[in-house]
C-alpha cells in the first residue's frame, strides 16, 4: 500500500460526519428543487386557467376603454389651452413675441451651460 492510498482509505469520524452531512445536504437540495418545480407547474396553470376564462380579456378591454376615454380628454384639454393661447397671443402680439424672444434665449444659454 503506497502513502497516497493508505491516506484516503483512512476514515475518521471527521469525514463520516462530513459524508452524512453532504448526503442529508444533498436529499434537502432534491427537495427544494422538486418544490420549486411543483410550485412552478401550479403557477403556470393558475395563469393558464386566468387566460383561459376570460377575465384578463375582459379587465384588458376595460383598460383599452378608459385609456381611450382619457385620451380624448387629454386631447380637448390640449385644444382647449391651444385656443386660449391663440386668444391672449392675438390680444397681445408684441408683448408675445417679446416672451417668446425671452424664451429663446433662456434656453438657449441653459443649453450652452449643459455642454
Amino acid at each position: 500500500m503506497t502513502m497516497d492510498q493508505s491516506y484516503t482509505d483512512r476514515k475518521t469520524p471527521d469525514t463520516e460526519t462530513l459524508k452524512r452531512d453532504f448526503l442529508h445536504l444533498r436529499a434537502s437540495l432534491d427537495a427544494v428543487k422538486d418544490k420549486l418545480g411543483e410550485n412552478a407547474h401550479d403557477i403556470l396553470d393558475r395563469i393558464s386557467a386566468q387566460l383561459e376564462s376570460g377575465n384578463l380579456s375582459a379587465r384588458l378591454g376595460g383598460i383599452e376603454d378608459e385609456l381611450a376615454a382619457l385620451g380624448g380628454r387629454l386631447k380637448d384639454t390640449g385644444r382647449d389651452a391651444a385656443t386660449k393661447l391663440e386668444g391672449r397671443v392675438s390680444e397681445k402680439p408684441l408683448a408675445s413675441i417679446a416672451l417668446a424672444f425671452g424664451l429663446g434665449l433662456l434656453a438657449a444659454s441653459l443649453l450652452r451651460r449643459n455642454r
